[in-house]
């Protein structure tokens, strides 16, 4: 008698997986039509719906590779469901051991949350878990560039001490890779510059110093000039001095978008103790 229900099971159960293939591939070639007349939106809930039907089925590898094309499908039109079902896509990878894989789509996502859906928090997180899985993955150069992206994103949402704890283990990381060691003069500017917009000058004049016992060649470069500048400026209050740095630096190397706004706050500082007691 056991054996005959457990047969019936087995029998019932093998049925009930066959009926979610099924369906997935049905999903799957509906999906396929509406990319082909370009209604995005109507692809990305059918590779939704083909997803589900797959994980039902016991296929997660399948599902996963699924939920991707859901992604693309919605991405420029329904960012919100691109990042629900790339998030699920993601937890598949990852749970099957495939954190390399996982943490590539983790940086497609930072990037949605940043760009397209404005969630800074979210886009912080996803870029520090990327980094995380790379490294975990032995992808030390794919690490280090999420954790730019991480300490970067800090550093322009005013959170400067936890930009400087992400850009100091990217200069730990990168100090005895021939790779990477060139940077080393951007993340030193970008570690005192993040000191001097949280107004500890203090702070940021031992770590220009403590830069140059890491890397003594960075005492040569443009970027170091300008820094010994702008602290002296700094520490002077004087907001004309600044300004004449930047402007003569800029002459020879464009400051980008973060150094921009990132020094714009540092000479928003400049003289603000005197005005608050007038």
């Amino acid at each position: 008698m056991d054996t005959h229900v457990g047969f019936l099971g087995s029998l019932l159960g093998s049925s009930q997986q066959y009926k979610y293939e099924e369906a997935g591939d049905l999903y799957i070639e509906a999906a396929n039509k509406y990319k082909l007349s370009k209604q995005l939106g109507l692809a990305g809930q059918a590779f939704e719906k083909a997803a589900n039907a797959q994980i039902k089925a016991d296929s997660k590898d399948e599902a996963g590779n699924t939920l991707v094309d859901a992604f693309k499908s919605f991405k420029n039109e329904d960012p919100a469901s691109a990042a629900r079902v790339l998030e699920q896509a993601i937890e598949i990878f990852t749970t099957r051991g495939q954190f390399r894989r996982g943490a590539n789509f983790k940086m497609d996502l930072a990037q949605l949350y940043e760009e397209d859906l404005i969630d800074l928090p979210k886009a912080l997180q996803a870029y520090e878990d990327a980094g995380d899985w790379f490294e975990t993955d032995g992808a030390q150069a794919l690490a280090n560039k999420a954790f730019i992206k991480s300490a970067d994103l800090n550093a322009l949402s005013g959170n400067y001490f936890k930009a400087n704890d992400i850009y100091k283990k990217i200069v730990k990381n990168s100090l005895n890779n021939s790779m990477s060691k060139w940077s080393l003069k951007d993340y030193f500017f970008k570690i005192v510059a993040s000191y001097l917009a949280a107004e500890d000058l203090v702070a940021a004049e031992k770590y220009l110093d403590e830069s140059l016992q890491l890397d003594s060649s960075f005492q040569s470069t443009r970027e170091y000039k300008l820094l010994t500048e702008i602290i002296r400026a700094v520490g002077d209050g004087d907001v004309e001095k600044f300004s004449n740095a930047l402007y003569e630096f800029d002459q020879y190397s464009r400051l980008d978008k973060w150094r921009t706004t990132i020094l714009l706050k540092v000479k928003d500082t400049i003289g603000a103790d005197e005005e608050n007691l007038l």
